[in-house]
């Protein structure tokens, strides 16, 4: 799965195209990821990834709420970097496995953070402010991904690529969300 990073790229990227002005929705992205619940991705399995269930999800999901569609948009981005950008450019290969992949974010984070100009304050402040059960240190480690600036160079992504998929993820994922909550309401 991707980190924090480019889920708030694609986070302002949709809200964009969808005219979302919400904390709620930002903090809907991350909150997959620091939940304090076990199942919060709720996998089936899919080649030699597990992805998240998104029928499952559009179940229990209110698509009206914000914070729900956050929550909707980041678990359709980590279906589609494993099943649409990772499979294309390693097939066979799970590169999870030998954690260069994890490295790879801490290089790109800050690229990308400059790339899309994310308002790494405001989404901050958005992050910072759950009326849930969440893992203090999990989100404290995602908002310092956020800031960190490291350098070096990457094993398995390259960040144009990586950003071109992330601006395309960005429409499709919109024009799902748009095809759920039409099909739920």
């Amino acid at each position: 799965m991707p980190s924090i990073t480019p889920h708030m790229v694609v986070a302002t990227e949709v809200a964009k195209i969808l005219n979302i002005n919400s904390e709620d929705f930002i903090r809907g992205n991350l909150l997959p990821d620091i939940i304090d619940i076990k199942n919060s991705h709720h996998k089936v399995e899919s080649g030699i990834y597990m992805i998240p269930d998104i029928d499952y999800f559009i179940k229990k999901l209110d698509l009206t709420n914000d914070l729900d569609l956050g929550y909707l948009t980041h678990l359709l981005l980590d279906k589609h970097y494993l099943e649409d950008y990772l499979k294309k450019i390693y097939p066979n290969k799970n590169i999870f496995l030998d954690k260069k992949v994890y490295k790879d974010y801490d290089v790109l984070n800050h690229l990308l953070v400059k790339k899309f100009n994310l308002d790494v304050e405001y989404i901050e402040k958005a992050l910072m402010k759950y009326n849930c059960k969440i893992k203090e240190e999990k989100l404290k480690y995602n908002i310092n991904c956020l800031k960190n600036n490291i350098s070096g160079k990457t094993y398995y992504l390259n960040i144009n690529s990586f950003s071109k998929f992330l601006k395309e993820v960005s429409k499709t994922i919109s024009e799902e969300l748009i095809e759920y909550a039409n099909k739920s309401s």
